[in-house]
Parts: C-alpha cells; sequence; structure tokens
C-alpha cells in the first residue's frame, strides 16, 4: 500500500513540476508579449508625434516666409539694392518674431536671377549662384508660389520660399530657414531622441556636414549621440517602420526632395530597456509623397 501511495506521489509530483513549467512558460510568454507591445505602441506614438511636429514647423517656416516676402520695409530696401539697410531690417524682423514666438530662424534673400542678394547670418556673402543646386528655388521662380521643404544646401533644413512680386512679375525671393535643433527639444520634452541621417552621397553639395558623425552610408544632421545606432541595418529599411539594438529602439521615416529623390531618413529613438528585438518595415508611397513637401496653391 505504501509502494502504492508512493507511486502516486511521485506521479503527482511530476505532473506537478511539468505543470507548473508550462504555466511559468506561458506567463514568461504573454509577459514577452506584453513587453514587445507596449514598445511598438509607444514607438508607433514617436513616429506620429514626430511627424506632427515636423510638419508644424514646416507650416511655421511657410508662414514666416509668406510675411516677410510682403514686408513693406524689406521690400524697398531690395527694390533700392541697399544691402546693408536690408540686413539691419532683417535681423530686427527676425529678433522681434524670436521674442514673440520663441523661434530661431535664419532668412536668406535671393536676386531675380537666382543668386544670393543677403543672408541674416553673413552680410559679406553676395552673389553667389544658386539655381544649379537649390530646386526649390527655381521651382518658386517658375511657378511664383510659396514652398516649403527639407532642401540640400551646404546644411541640410527646412527651407521656406516665398517669390518676391512687383506687378505679378517675379523679382527675387525670400527664405526662411529653420535647423532641427528646435524640434529635437520638444521631442526630447516628449522622452524621445531625434536623429536626422543623409546619404552621403549628397556630402558633395551638404558640404557643411562633411565632419559630421556618420554610420555606414549616411551623415548625421543634428547634435545627436551617434553611438546609439550600432547594429541597426540601414541597408534594410524601407519607406517607414520600426527597427532597434540592444539598448534603443527607434521610429523613422524617410525623406525626400522635390524630384522625389531619396536624401535620407528622421529616427526617434527610445531606451529599449527590455531588450526587445523588433524590424518591421514598410512601403507607402502615398505617406511618402504627403510628409516631405508642401507648396501652397
Amino acid at each position: 500500500m505504501s509502494t502504492l501511495n508512493s507511486k502516486s506521489n511521485r506521479y503527482l509530483l511530476t505532473i506537478i513540476v511539468i505543470t507548473s513549467f508550462f504555466i511559468a512558460l506561458i506567463f514568461y510568454i504573454l509577459i514577452k508579449t506584453n513587453h514587445s507591445d507596449n514598445l511598438l505602441n509607444n514607438l508607433e506614438n514617436s513616429l506620429s508625434t514626430t511627424k506632427n511636429l515636423f510638419e508644424e514647423q514646416k507650416r511655421y517656416a511657410l508662414s514666416l516666409s509668406i510675411l516677410l516676402s510682403q514686408d513693406k520695409e524689406i521690400l524697398n530696401s531690395y527694390l533700392h539694392k541697399n544691402r546693408e539697410e536690408s540686413f539691419a531690417i532683417v535681423n530686427q524682423k527676425i529678433e522681434a518674431l524670436k521674442q514673440l514666438q520663441n523661434s530661431n530662424f535664419e532668412v536668406q534673400i535671393h536676386n531675380q536671377d537666382l543668386t544670393t542678394y543677403l543672408r541674416s547670418w553673413d552680410l559679406s556673402k553676395k552673389g553667389i549662384a544658386l539655381a544649379s543646386f537649390r530646386q526649390g528655388l527655381v521651382k518658386v521662380k517658375e511657378e511664383k508660389k510659396p514652398l516649403v521643404s527639407i532642401e540640400l544646401g551646404k546644411r541640410l533644413n527646412i527651407k521656406a520660399i516665398s517669390p518676391l512680386l512687383q506687378n505679378g512679375v517675379f523679382i527675387g525671393s525670400i527664405e526662411t530657414i529653420i535647423d532641427f535643433e528646435h524640434l529635437s527639444k520638444e521631442l526630447e520634452q516628449k522622452g524621445y531622441t531625434l536623429f536626422v541621417l543623409l546619404n552621403q552621397k549628397y556630402l558633395n553639395i551638404a558640404t557643411r556636414l562633411q565632419n559630421n558623425p556618420k554610420y555606414l552610408e549616411y551623415v548625421l544632421v543634428n547634435k545627436a549621440d551617434f553611438k546609439n545606432f550600432e547594429n541597426i541595418p540601414l541597408k534594410e529599411l524601407k519607406e517607414y517602420g520600426y527597427v532597434s539594438n540592444t539598448n534603443y529602439s527607434f521610429s523613422y521615416f524617410s525623406y525626400y526632395d522635390l524630384n522625389n529623390n531619396p536624401l535620407g531618413y528622421i529616427f526617434t529613438g527610445i531606451k529599449n530597456a527590455k531588450h526587445i528585438k523588433i524590424n518591421n518595415a514598410y512601403e507607402d508611397e502615398q505617406n511618402t509623397q504627403h510628409l516631405h513637401k508642401v507648396t501652397i496653391e
């Protein structure tokens, strides 16, 4: 009788051990799945937030450009080709708008032939031919309509260009230039880190970025810690998606020039505390078209 009880106890103990193992395994899988779902939700939120703030910055740059293109003081000084006066007026307007709206931007005015008339940060620069590498300027001259985009120059910025018109005739243009630092700070307040990547093949144009940190075929445009990109498979990226390494997870989307040529990617990073591996990539041409250039009819 005792032998039978002993066998029954062993069987019962075995069943309990096996059942406990599978219950623990199920719980582990559920917890892992829950962590993955939470990470994916957070990445989706970061992607949406970055896109929205990015579009907001473009709209702001465009509104500034349109406002300055209609400023009578700026127009009068430009018509009289008084560069010193234009420089003083433009910088006065910039400082006033900075105080009112806590913004940081630069202004460049272009002559009718798309050469440099004035740069708000450097009075000495003038007469520089821009048409060969500034697609936006050519488009604004041709269509006489405002335009905003991420455009390559010696730097990579958000550039909003508005035509200067006299009796409907194109006489020049004015652009507002916003870098990515304000966007970086806004995302940082939400717990995210911004990384703007440009393909290195464009460094022959973006000469001011030649000494910036590089990873694979990309160069980092804004100020951020590039070491967080270790082991990120940049060559496997598509239009947008989510990717991670051991310590960081990222949402990303691509951006394009005005001829729809891919320039690089905008990443938003969050800490990957649970070391979850993720690599989801998606194609979405309509999304791409909408995101990266805006014109005003």
